[in-house]
């Protein structure tokens, strides 16, 4: 079984190109900005990420994208990939974490994804929401990670994770875990398929830097 792996086959070593068989360390990386906004119900409405990817992946979508061979890529070319990334992604939540009290919530399918390049790097923009409300006084969390480690996303500084529309008794953090403290927190609930398979769990709650929102 491919995984995330209708990109990985097109970009031959690919963006979210995987096999069944777990890879120990990322092979693409990329930093992202989150965006979270709050309706004045408290509500959040949407997420709003944007990833700009390294340049030697960049440079492979290019070399596989661009049909003409004229080193650019044009409209067509740019919403061919944006439409191969949110079918790998769809796969695996858009690598999007949503917890509410430690429970998970699914985001509804992407239908706005762009692409472009710049500076030779690949920039994708898309929304995500919620397929329940989450409202912000359940103290939620939003976090991003590929559960088959084979993509690292990476916000730079707190300053790529913004909370919009939030009463002013709402705050919030970034939080960067550390692998093997998560691992060792939690070993105890951790079961024997986790070490068999870690993409078959749910490690990727554990790992995925996240923006923790709290209300007074």
């Amino acid at each position: 079984m491919i995984r995330i792996a209708t990109f990985a086959i097109s970009c031959v070593a690919g963006f979210l190109c995987l096999a069944a068989s777990a890879l120990a360390h990322p092979h693409v990386f990329a930093d992202a900005r989150l965006e979270v906004d709050v309706a004045p119900d408290g509500n959040v409405t949407v997420m709003r990420h944007v990833w700009r990817f390294d340049e030697v992946f960049s440079s492979t979508v290019m070399l596989e994208f661009d049909s003409d061979t004229d080193n650019k890529m044009e409209v067509p070319e740019l919403e061919q990939v944006a439409s191969v990334v949110t079918e790998s992604l769809a796969e695996f939540n858009y690598f999007q974490t949503i917890l509410v009290s430690g429970e998970s919530i699914d985001v509804k399918p992407v239908d706005d994804m762009k692409a472009l390049f710049e500076d030779g790097q690949l920039i994708i923009f898309f929304t995500t929401h919620p397929v329940t409300p989450v409202n912000v006084n359940s103290s939620p969390s939003f976090g991003v990670y590929d559960p088959t480690f084979y993509t690292a996303i990476d916000f730079p500084d707190d300053s790529q994770m913004v909370l919009e529309g939030a009463p002013s008794s709402c705050s919030h953090k970034m939080v960067v875990p550390d692998p093997d403290e998560a691992l060792a927190q939690n070993q105890a609930t951790l079961t024997d398929a986790f070490f068999n398979d870690p993409q078959g769990t749910n490690w990727s709650k554990l790992l995925a830097t996240r923006m923790e929102i709290s209300c007074k």
